[in-house]
């Protein structure tokens, strides 16, 4: 069993240049690409890509254990990519056959109708020829989804650019891309692939091996030490120091954190690179562990459900009783925004979210969703929906609060996301005067209190009443998306939903006993306004 550290942090700042870095970075990583050719053509192990590249390139072993660690851990995650891959592949293969038979059955029935009386009109021949184009263009697809899984399933050597794509087949469109030769372009080819280096981080003094960090006298500064490679000595010498200060930040105290990992000889592991979108200026990341903060804020003083949209982030504080207490709304902007800008907007919507948790002195609670299998086949919904989904980075926002939870003790609950928008627009939107948002985070914040929720009596029959109340949810669900009900129109729900309610337009809803639409009593009058109900 792995031993456990702590909690872990990463702490970043700017650190002072030296000439060193250039050519330091650009061999680390040739040396990197060495070890994952290595490991992936002629299948060395760890241990044996570490004696090769000690042997090799005359390297010390802690500079040939962090590279054979990195190599490691990128074909690790090559293999994670493939995995991934053909799952996607196989959910798009499983979607797009799924559609081609319910086009084929639908095209099958309009040419038997056509056979027996012919098109009704010019435009329904059209759309006819058309859908039969379409669904060539299925099958083509299909095709070659097939073809391309096949291949990926058959290919041993995974391939991966150790730069941007985009500037790689920049080399193709020179003028296109702001380049007047192919030197130039591969000034910023050699740039972009080299420039980092690597320590993994060991229990000992200074926290890791060939660079180690020790603190200085002055407050919130500190030193850098680097033990350089052999190829490198004869050149700067056998190391070099450097300085860097750590400030604290906003609700994290990034100092005392680093001076608690120095003082317990915690593992430190650091990398050196440049920013390029901050003038190419370098800087330093220390991955380090601190203590683990207690739960303090948990579910006994109540608990805040967040719902999660498109374009937005609903909050509602829930007392211990399953009353509301507080509501808000966090704008969240995803179209034209890169995933940095998206990240940095998510960091701010959590650290709101976290500051108010700790205020209320309550937990957190958030759907426990996956979108991964409908990102896979999101060829079966609509563009607007399509591009909805692809931005929307439930992942990373699960990520961010729950390490920002785990920061400031406070407890963070997953529930079953069943029903929630569903429920919250029946039995709160129209009562509290609530939007679909803060009506379902109400829910996801009383299920994290098991708190149940029962459906409206007259949407209840006697013949379900032992049935479990998601039983209920289910069929109302079903409903409203068979008859294609907008969330709009449930704020009046008791009209949106007749169907359920009345015997003639829905017989799988049929009430065994009459009920009154207001109330849900028994309705006795045969003559009354609401006999039919």
């Amino acid at each position: 069993m792995a031993k456990s550290h702590g909690s872990l942090r990463g702490i970043e700042t700017k650190i002072e240049y030296h000439p060193i870095f250039e050519e330091l970075g650009a061999l680390y990583e040739s040396w990197k690409r060495s070890a994952l050719n290595w490991m992936q053509a002629e299948k060395l192990s760890e241990s044996e890509v570490e004696k090769r590249l000690m042997k090799q390139f005359n390297l010390q072993w802690a500079w040939a254990d962090s590279i054979a660690t990195e190599a490691t851990q990128c074909l690790n995650q090559l293999k994670t990519a493939k995995n991934n891959y053909i799952s996607k592949l196989e959910l798009q293969i499983q979607a797009k056959t799924t559609a081609t038979k319910k086009l084929i059955t639908k095209l099958e029935k309009t040419l038997k109708l056509a056979r027996k009386k012919g098109f009704p009109n010019i435009q329904a021949r059209n759309k006819f020829q058309n859908q039969l184009l379409g669904l060539k263009s299925k099958i083509h697809k299909i095709a070659s989804l097939k073809r391309k899984l096949k291949e990926l399933k058959n290919t041993e050597r995974l391939h991966i650019c150790f730069c941007s794509r985009k500037l790689f087949n920049a080399q193709h469109n020179l003028a296109e891309n702001g380049y007047k030769t192919l030197d130039e372009w591969g000034v910023d080819w050699r740039k972009k692939r080299s420039g980092r280096f690597f320590c993994v981080g060991k229990s000992q003094p200074g926290g890791g091996t060939m660079m180690k960090v020790f603190p200085l006298e002055e407050d919130d500064k500190y030193q850098l030490e680097i033990q350089l490679p052999r190829p490198l000595q004869g050149k700067y010498g056998q190391k070099i120091q450097l300085e860097f200060s750590v400030l604290d930040r906003v609700g994290r105290y990034r100092s005392s954190d680093l001076d608690y990992a120095i003082n317990s000889l915690k593992p430190i592991t650091i990398q050196v690179f440049p920013r390029e979108h901050k003038q190419d200026n370098w800087y330093i990341h220390l991955s380090t562990y601190v203590q683990e903060i207690p739960v303090v804020h948990t579910r006994k003083n109540g608990c805040i459900g967040i719902d999660f949209n498109a374009e937005s982030i609903s909050m509602t504080y829930v007392k211990w009783d399953g009353n509301i207490e507080y509501l808000k709304e966090i704008p969240y902007k995803w179209k034209n925004q890169t995933t940095g800008q998206r990240q940095a907007s998510m960091r701010n919507s959590v650290s709101q979210i976290v500051e108010l948790a700790e205020f209320f002195e309550c937990a957190i609670a958030i759907e426990s969703l996956d979108f991964s299998k409908k990102k896979a086949k999101m060829s079966g919904y609509c563009k607007v929906y399509n591009e909805m989904l692809s931005n929307l980075s439930t992942g990373m926002f699960r990520e961010a609060l729950a390490s920002c939870c785990r920061r400031f003790g406070v407890e963070l609950i997953k529930v079953n996301p069943a029903f929630t928008s569903l429920i919250g627009m029946i039995n709160y939107m129209g009562k509290y005067g609530l939007n679909s948002g803060t009506a379902a985070a109400l829910v996801i914040g009383r299920r994290a209190l098991n708190l149940s929720e029962k459906i409206p009596k007259c949407l209840l029959r006697p013949e379900d009443v032992n049935k479990h109340d998601w039983s209920h949810w289910r069929r109302v669900a079903s409903f409203i998306k068979l008859h294609r009900i907008r969330r709009t129109k449930l704020f009046q729900w008791r009209k949106a939903l007749e169907g359920i309610l009345t015997h003639s337009l829905w017989a799988e809803h049929e009430l065994s006993q009459q009920v009154h639409i207001e109330t849900g009593e028994p309705q006795n009058h045969l003559h009354s306004p609401m006999a039919n109900v």
